[in-house]
């Protein structure tokens, strides 16, 4: 006894036909390799992205005007805590227009290092006209 394909069977056997002659013509091995150039190519892309992102947080040091976020990356400290120092005046600051806060990146660097602790052993406090 024969046994008689159904239509739904018909619809599938030639859907999964067409399956197998697109796979065999589209030559997969080619296909990956393609998409391994491509999926390479946003890795390298996200690298550079993320280069990008280390320099514009590392600007500071290389700018003589800063920010209050950049003098707060600059110094370590919140920015919060940044503004607190410039209300109370115990930080060097500048307020070009009367709002914004800018600040010298080397009197940044000066304000940060007063006050030396001295160790024990160690020399007196070397002097500007030393260095």
């Amino acid at each position: 006894m024969r046994h008689r394909r159904t239509t739904n069977e018909n619809k599938m056997l030639s859907k999964m036909e067409n399956m197998i002659s697109m796979m065999t013509t589209e030559k997969p091995f080619e296909r990956l390799q393609s998409l391994e150039q491509k999926i390479n190519e946003v890795d390298k892309i996200q690298t550079i992205e993320n280069y990008i992102a280390q320099l514009k947080e590392r600007i500071w040091s290389v700018k003589e005007v800063l920010t209050t976020a950049e003098a707060s990356a600059y110094l370590g400290l919140s920015e919060s805590y940044i503004y607190k120092l410039t209300s109370l005046k115990q930080i060097p600051h500048y307020k070009p227009n009367g709002k914004l806060v800018y600040f010298n990146r080397k009197e940044l660097c000066r304000w940060a290092m007063r006050n030396q602790v001295q160790t024990i052993g160690q020399p007196a406090a070397i002097t500007k006209e030393e260095l």
